[in-house]
């Protein structure tokens, strides 16, 4: 490499060569998120491996310290953490469950 170039994990990239792991976008100029020792694009983290919200099924985002709530084996987005019956909002709150719902105590 005579110029320009990449490090990542200590190892020098041509810029043309450091790409996704799944989609082959470069990633010299982009944010990346790293797993396995594999560089990923946002996108293709997300799809392949992000933890996926138990309300709305969609990617937890890997980026920015996005708030979520973990209970058990399940995730989900702060927004999308309520009530199944009355869609309140159960952030901060206590909660009861019932097979896979999650509940406000006026509707548990």
């Amino acid at each position: 490499i005579t110029s320009g170039g990449v490090a990542y994990h200590d190892q020098p990239w041509h810029e043309e060569c450091f790409v996704c792991a799944v989609c082959k976008t470069q990633l010299s100029r982009q944010r990346l998120i790293s797993k396995d020792e594999c560089p990923y694009c946002v996108d293709c983290f997300s799809k392949f491996h992000a933890k996926k919200c138990a309300a709305c099924k969609k990617p937890i985002a890997a980026l920015g310290g996005a708030k979520y709530i973990s209970f058990e084996e399940r995730q989900w987005h702060g927004e999308c953490f309520s009530c199944t019956k009355c869609s309140v909002s159960l952030v901060g709150q206590e909660f009861l469950t019932r097979q896979d719902d999650i509940l406000c105590h006026k509707c548990g």
